[in-house]
């Protein structure tokens, strides 16, 4: 990572050092940190090393000499990152692909310690280049750029502004198949071509997915709609791939079975939610990441049932109580909501599933169409930010101009599932053996 900043100091005072957030050393950052202030080497030293609720390390950057008030500056960062995993940031690596999710890889700087102390806030234009070997194809956050080849390699560009995603990148040594569905562009980037028909079958698939989110939650911001399908190799085995903002990474596995089951397609429709729940808007990971990270999967799951239709819906929710209920028998703490950052207990997963059933809950509370309403408004109101359960309860509030605290407080301090959500899909419990549907997915990182 080289990160290059034009500086001023547009305070009161003189200032003898700044502080940045980096990636965690622990999780990320492979090599020594390196700092330069108007081209001369200056001392950085970690002041506080990441936690299980913080997202980074703050490094304090000191100077040979007072930063004067007016006076400009340049700031240059280097660093080297590894794959790892950090409280819902991911970075992995291969020899074919990348992947470097929001908040993974890029410097924070912090505005000064003092009572009114500003600044550390991006520009409302900035560049991101990205530098692969030749034959590479990038995607990324902002708007694509101008590429230029150097050597054997390539130079992608991307202009971030305010109001795009959080910075992210992904790529590899892809072959590109693009395919137009219903009007929706789909583009499969696969280490091998795709088969044509298998391909269209899969854009079809994706492009109903999208105009039902479209209609339900708003569209996404930027002006590439296109939604991509990358080939994902991890580089551990148990490695997860995510999703970023209109992109789904897709298994190796999926890709030797021919992309042909219609668990492959009840897959990736799922993954995409997170383009809405996780790129529009995002959740604190190093606050309470759940129930607000179950959002994506809860309308995946709805929008699944919506397509089933009969009793589909249901069924999903009586599976997703009967799979809470399975973990609970070898898991005895008690499933609190929020969930607390950094927590890995074997409550995790049930806090999870209940925080599904809760946004399930939230819709039989206030009706199908004011939830999604309340749901839209959130994506709308904190597009590029984060979103919290108080902004999805003010949003409800709004729709129904009757107070939500009270029902979703006895969600959060009940211990598993509140007796009467339990009555009343009781009746489809002898049901679920004959389901169809598929299984409850783990956990999204």
């Amino acid at each position: 990572m080289h990160g290059t900043y034009e500086l001023i100091n547009s305070g009161n005072q003189p200032l003898q050092n700044i502080q940045v957030r980096v990636p965690g050393a622990e999780a990320f950052r492979h090599s020594a940190f390196v700092a330069q202030w108007n081209g001369k080497s200056i001392e950085a030293k970690t002041a506080e090393a990441a936690k299980a609720t913080n997202l980074g390390d703050t490094i304090e950057l000191g100077f040979n000499e007072p930063w004067a008030v007016k006076q400009k500056r340049t700031l240059t960062l280097d660093y080297d990152l590894f794959t790892g995993f950090h409280l819902g940031s991911y970075l992995a690596v291969s020899e074919s692909t990348f992947f470097v999710f929001p908040e993974s890889w890029a410097p924070e700087l912090s505005p000064p310690k003092h009572f009114f102390g500003t600044g550390g806030v991006p520009p409302k234009k900035w560049t991101l280049l990205v530098r692969v070997p030749s034959g590479f194809l990038v995607h990324a956050s902002g708007t694509s750029g101008k590429q230029k080849a150097i050597g054997n390699e390539r130079l992608y560009s991307f202009l971030q502004q305010r109001g795009d995603s959080a910075p992210f990148a992904a790529g590899g040594n892809y072959v590109e198949k693009e395919v137009s569905a219903n009007g929706q562009k789909v583009l499969f980037w696969t280490l091998k071509p795709v088969d044509a028909d298998t391909a269209k079958r899969t854009a079809d698939a994706v492009a109903s997915r999208v105009h039902y989110y479209d209609a339900q939650y708003g569209t996404p911001t930027g002006g590439d709609h296109s939604i991509r399908l990358l080939e994902c190799i991890t580089a551990t085995k148990d490695f997860g791939c995510g999703a970023l903002p209109g992109t789904i990474f897709v298994q190796q596995a999926w890709i030797a079975r021919g992309l042909n089951d219609q668990e492959f397609l009840d897959d990736i429709k799922f993954e995409l939610g997170y383009t809405w729940f996780g790129g529009e808007s995002r959740v604190r990971f190093d606050e309470s990441p759940l129930p607000m990270d179950a959002v994506a999967p809860y309308a995946g799951w709805e929008a699944q049932a919506n397509e089933l239709g009969g009793n589909a819906r249901a069924f999903r929710i009586q599976n997703l109580i009967a799979d809470f209920d399975k973990h609970s028998a070898d898991c005895k703490e008690k499933v609190a909501l929020p969930l607390a950052a950094g927590e890995h207990s074997c409550s995790y997963s049930l806090a999870w599933t209940k925080s599904v059933l809760f946004f399930f809950s939230l819709e039989d509370k206030i009706g199908r169409g004011p939830f999604h309403k309340a749901l839209k408004s959130v994506i709308q109101d904190r597009r590029d930010r984060d979103f919290a359960l108080e902004d999805l309860i003010s949003a409800m509030e709004s729709e129904t101009q009757e107070t939500q605290g009270q029902f979703v407080r006895q969600w959060l301090k009940h211990s598993g599932i509140p007796d009467e959500f339990r009555a009343r899909y009781s009746k489809v419990a002898s049901s679920i053996a004959n389901s169809e549907m598929n299984p409850v997915k783990e956990p999204h990182p």
